[in-house]
């Protein structure tokens, strides 16, 4: 007792002392001293608790609602020959029946025939109102319609008994509560429940075909072999019904007399292309007269036929006054870049290692080129034809100076070339970079309109074009003759072999050679813009020896040209020691390599 507490030890000592009553109560002595003891002990503080709350579960419906099945209506059609006549309803089945009644009994009958419901409904049960027809009579109308009208009521039997039997599966599927999806789209979820268990029908079939440990059948290797064999003949099947098209449509298209075959007989062309054979010894057909038609036409200025409708669309106002306002400026730009050009130091420059000759002939022969190869793409025609080309019928401004880095014939562009790499470098070491260049601009610029004027004022051709740089490789051929002192030239690959040298006499043979090219009648040279280019070179040069030229190239200390660095004499033109000079330069540049 001892180790229990003291509440519990006085009540089991009361329970095993007190004294036993003989007289009955009403209450149970345990029961009251229990009630006593509870009464006299103290108040003790209760436990504390925390209600505990239950989610609420919405258990799935056993009996879910279904809706019910629509009514079914059977429509019945009339018999395969009409109405029968009342002669023939009364040699049936006598005079039970009315001829309208004995026709829609036969007609019941005939349906549950064709539709194989005579199996499982019979003769009986014809509907509420033929009630009155016994057994008796229908089978004689049955037996009258399958010596009239034969069927295969067996088969019809056998459709029915599907039909009913999927219809009885799908009804019990939509009382299955555990169906899922089947109030969304019951028939789809059906349809799915079935293709999976065929399916799983089907490869529990595979799987029992077993002998021992072995499978039955073939292995999944040879499987594999048939599934690529399939699969490869079907690519042959649907290569070959390709080929098949393609011929047909080619029969079709060589029936119209517009198409024939190409040499090979694979393709189909029009009359006056060609083909060729690309890099994979594929024959193609030659699409590039059509697009050159398509890009002349979209290149086309105007729409102008004759030289009059030419000169009919503009004034002569507006074909002069635009560009001479535009070559007036582009005179003062190249002025004021000759006269205030200073070279910029080596840190700065794009290519360090060659000289500014080089650069300068290098940058000009290149830009030339660039755009002699965007003659030969077709799609740039429009562009090029509308800014790179001068046509004094229908100027633009801007053709003044872009069509002087511009050549047509690969002929023209290197005779040009030529001539620039020639007489460029000599140019440029002597006057600079600054004045070579503003008068390589002004004399193409100033020769386009002369040919302007000429055209549209003189005997000059308005609907002819003009392109190239003559004009501008003329204007610093005459200022480099007319300034420079050299006196002999060295002939290249043979050793010291020298000719005497007079510029200003070659420039005035020059001119006379050109005055009498411009006399002949027959001439396709743009004369006056060379006119043009060369009295640009001609002022140019008067303006640099009125000024005193030459003492202002000591005093700014240019850098060395192609000729000091070639190791050249002053009054001597070395054109091979130049053209060394100037690979070196090139190839010392490409490589890295130092001066």
């Amino acid at each position: 007792m001892a180790l229990l507490r003291p509440t519990c030890a006085s009540l089991a000592r009361r329970l095993c002392t007190a004294p036993a009553h003989v007289e009955q109560s009403s209450r149970s002595p345990l029961l009251a001293l229990a009630q006593r003891h509870r009464a006299s002990r103290p108040q003790c503080r209760s436990f504390a608790y925390t209600p505990c709350y239950r989610a609420r579960v919405i258990d799935t419906p056993q009996k879910p609602s279904i809706p019910q099945a629509r009514k079914r209506t059977v429509r019945i059609g009339p018999l395969p020959e009409g109405p029968v006549s009342e002669a023939t309803i009364q040699r049936i089945f006598g005079r039970r029946l009315s001829p309208q009644d004995g026709n829609n009994v036969l007609r019941i009958l005939h349906h549950r025939r064709t539709a194989g419901s005579l199996a499982d409904y019979g003769v009986d049960n014809l509907g509420k109102q033929y009630t009155h027809v016994s057994r008796e009579t229908a089978l004689k109308g049955l037996e009258w319609l399958r010596g009239k009208y034969p069927i295969d009521e067996a088969r019809a039997a056998e459709e029915w008994a599907e039909k009913e039997a999927n219809r009885i599966s799908y009804e019990l599927w939509l009382a299955d509560p555990e169906t899922e999806s089947k109030y969304k789209d019951p028939a789809r979820a059906f349809r799915e429940q079935m293709e999976k268990e065929e399916a799983e029908r089907v490869r529990q079939e595979e799987e029992n075909q077993k002998i021992g440990i072995l499978h039955a059948g073939k292995s999944q290797f040879e499987l594999n072999i048939e599934e690529k064999r399939r699969a490869r003949l079907e690519e042959i099947t649907r290569i070959a019904e390709e080929k098949e098209q393609k011929e047909r449509e080619m029969e079709e298209k060589l029936a119209t007399g517009e198409w024939v075959r190409t040499p090979t007989g694979t393709q189909l062309m029009k009359p006056g292309q060609t083909t060729y054979v690309d890099v994979f010894g594929r024959e193609q057909v030659s699409r590039r007269k059509e697009e050159m038609e398509k890009y002349n036409k979209a290149a086309q200025v105007t729409d102008a036929q004759t030289p009059e409708d030419l000169l009919a669309q503009t004034t002569l106002s507006q074909r002069l006054y635009p560009m001479t306002a535009f070559v007036l400026v582009t005179a003062l730009l190249s002025w004021a870049f000759a006269h205030y050009y200073l070279p910029p130091s080596p840190e700065y420059r794009l290519f360090p290692d060659l000289s500014p000759t080089t650069a300068t002939i290098g940058a000009l022969v290149l830009t030339n080129c660039v755009v002699a190869i965007g003659w030969r793409v077709m799609p740039l025609w429009p562009l090029m034809t509308r800014y790179f080309m001068h046509v004094p019928g229908y100027p633009r401004a801007v053709q003044s100076v872009l069509n002087v880095f511009s050549h047509i014939q690969y002929e023209h562009l290197l005779a040009n070339m030529m001539m620039l790499c020639l007489v460029g470098p000599v140019c440029c070491d002597l006057v600079g970079r600054g004045v070579f260049m503003g008068t390589y601009v002004s004399a193409g610029a100033v020769g386009t309109l002369a040919s302007l004027y000429w055209a549209n004022l003189g005997r000059g051709n308005i609907t002819a074009h003009s392109v190239g740089a003559s004009a501008a490789i003329w204007g610093i051929s005459a200022l480099y003759c007319l300034l420079t002192e050299q006196e002999k030239v060295k002939i290249p690959l043979l050793k010291d072999a020298e000719v005497a040298f007079w510029p200003k006499m070659l420039f005035a043979a020059f001119v006379v050679l050109e005055i009498h090219s411009a006399m002949k009648r027959k001439t396709t040279m743009d004369h006056a813009s060379h006119f043009g280019g060369m009295l640009i070179g001609i002022g140019t040069a008067g303006y640099l020896r009125a000024t005193g030229f030459r003492e202002k190239m000591a005093s700014l200390g240019t850098e060395q040209g192609v000729q000091e660095r070639a190791g050249t004499e002053d009054k001597t033109v070395d054109v091979a020691a130049m053209a060394k000079e100037g690979i070196k330069e090139v190839k010392d540049s490409l490589t890295g390599g130092s001066k």
